[in-house]
C-alpha cells in the first residue's frame, strides 16, 4: 500500500472514530446532573445521614450533613440513563426518600433540594446551561 492510500485510510479511520464518539456521547457537559442539597434546619445538634443521590446509573453517598450545611455533586447519568434524581436519607433515624421531577433522556440540569428540620424536600431547577443563584 502507498503512503498516499495509507494516509487516507488512516483519515477515514480517525473520521469514523470521532463520529462514533460524538455521536455516542453527546456533547459534553450536556447531560449533566448538577446537585446542591442544603439541610436547612438551625439546630446544630441535628444533621441528615446516609444520604444517597442517585440519577440513572451514576450515584453519589454522603454520610451526613450537619445543620445549616451545603454539600454538591455533579452526577454523570449515561446517555439513556433515566434523569429523575432520587434522593434517600435518614432523619432522626427515619428514612426518608424524594423523587425529582422526570427530565428528558438525554437533558442536563442543575437542581437545588432543600431539607427543612421536618424532613420535607422542597426545590428548584434549571436546565442547563443555566444558574440558579
Amino acid at each position: 500500500m502507498t503512503s498516499r492510500a495509507c494516509n487516507i485510510v488512516i483519515r477515514i479511520t480517525l473520521g469514523l472514530i470521532v463520529s462514533s464518539f460524538s455521536v455516542g456521547c453527546g456533547i459534553w457537559g450536556d447531560n449533566t446532573v448538577k446537585v446542591k442539597l442544603v439541610f436547612t434546619e438551625t439546630n446544630p445538634a441535628r444533621r441528615l445521614t446516609d444520604i444517597s443521590v442517585i440519577v440513572g446509573s451514576d450515584k453519589f453517598f454522603w454520610r451526613d450533613l450537619a445543620a445549616g450545611k451545603v454539600e454538591t455533586v455533579t452526577l454523570m447519568p449515561g446517555p439513556r440513563d433515566d434523569r429523575q434524581l432520587t434522593l434517600l436519607y435518614t432523619l432522626d433515624g427515619e428514612q426518608k426518600s424524594w423523587d425529582s421531577p422526570k427530565f428528558d433522556l438525554g437533558a442536563g440540569y442543575r437542581i437545588e433540594i432543600k431539607v427543612n428540620a421536618h424532613g420535607t424536600v422542597t426545590h428548584r431547577y434549571c436546565i442547563l446551561p443555566c444558574n440558579l443563584d
